[in-house]
């Protein structure tokens, strides 16, 4: 694993190689975001549900994998650290009118399955998309709220999905999802990226990305109004966003041939990990414009 703020000595937050997930090791709590259970039964009955206009997928038939994709990454991730309490930071659920048969069988599956894992809490922080499922999520021993506010070693993260606007002036980090953030790189190949932008000295606001497969996500921009979450829209540093993402080794072997553990320059930090039995290259651009010259996000 690699911490999401290298700098940051006592800030236990690790980014996980090979999934969009990120732990926070002093509290054994694996972060996750908008999961979209459901969509496949959403866009087979061609409701669309898209803050952004029309998304591609309505009225198709697409086949049911985003569970089982999200289980075999949490089997990985579960084999190889400690995990009690896992926290899905909005969008467990996709439809935002109704409780879909697919949406309702899928998250109690999922509820389940860490219950059945040995997980001893689970943690929904609502996102827009989560109407119609706190019942189920508390017949199966989780619970919802609103925002979640933790303390790494004096540094103060809040945790809210970002649709809604909750005073967070006195936090050092906001961690929000909604955006669903992404780059294109490398011939053209999307990758859901963390976004980490500045908000003054020493506060930052985290993005992260979707762990849907479905959702690839929006390609990111200095532009505050291409952004759906008000946290976003009141920033003013959006063209100095860190932009995080991983490549297996393998599929980038050029790239990372030469690196024998961390590269680092003002530009671009690579490092190459090591997370179960695959090595992995976590690239992290210092902002959007040198994101822009390396790869091409527009």
């Amino acid at each position: 694993m690699r911490k999401l703020f290298p700098d940051m000595e006592n800030l236990e937050i690790h980014v996980i190689p090979g999934t969009p997930f990120l732990y926070l090791a002093n509290r054994k709590t694996l972060l996750m975001a908008d999961l979209h259970l459901g969509f496949e039964e959403a866009a087979a009955r061609g409701l669309e549900y898209s803050l952004r206009g029309r998304s591609g997928y309505s009225g198709i038939f697409l086949p049911r994998i985003q569970f089982r994709r999200i289980v075999d990454m949490l089997n990985r991730v579960l084999e190889h650290i400690s995990v009690e309490r896992v926290v899905v930071n909005g969008d467990l659920k996709h439809a935002f009118d109704r409780l879909l048969r697919q949406e309702k069988m899928e998250v109690k599956s999922f509820l389940q399955y860490l219950r059945q894992r040995g997980i001893s809490e689970f943690l929904l922080v609502r996102g827009n998309h989560d109407n119609f499922v706190r019942n189920i999520i508390r017949q199966e021993g989780g619970s919802v709220v609103n925002a979640l506010s933790v303390s790494e070693d004096g540094i103060q993260v809040f945790i809210t999905h970002g649709h809604e606007y909750f005073t967070a002036e006195e936090y050092d980090i906001v961690v929000i999802g909604h955006e669903h953030p992404s780059i294109k790189c490398f011939g053209g190949r999307r990758f859901p990226v963390f976004q980490k932008t500045p908000l003054n000295k020493d506060k930052w606001l985290v993005i992260m990305p979707a762990a849907g497969p479905y959702h690839p996500g929006t390609l990111v921009s200095p532009n505050p109004n291409d952004y759906l979450s008000p946290y976003v829209k009141r920033t003013e540093h959006l063209h100095k966003s860190k932009i995080l993402f991983w490549i297996e080794i393998e599929q980038g072997e050029e790239l990372v041939e030469h690196v024998s553990s961390v590269l680092e320059s003002p530009l671009l930090r690579i490092d190459r990990v090591t997370f179960g039995e695959k090595e992995y290259a976590l690239i992290e651009f210092a902002d959007l414009e040198t994101a822009s010259i390396l790869c091409s996000y527009e």
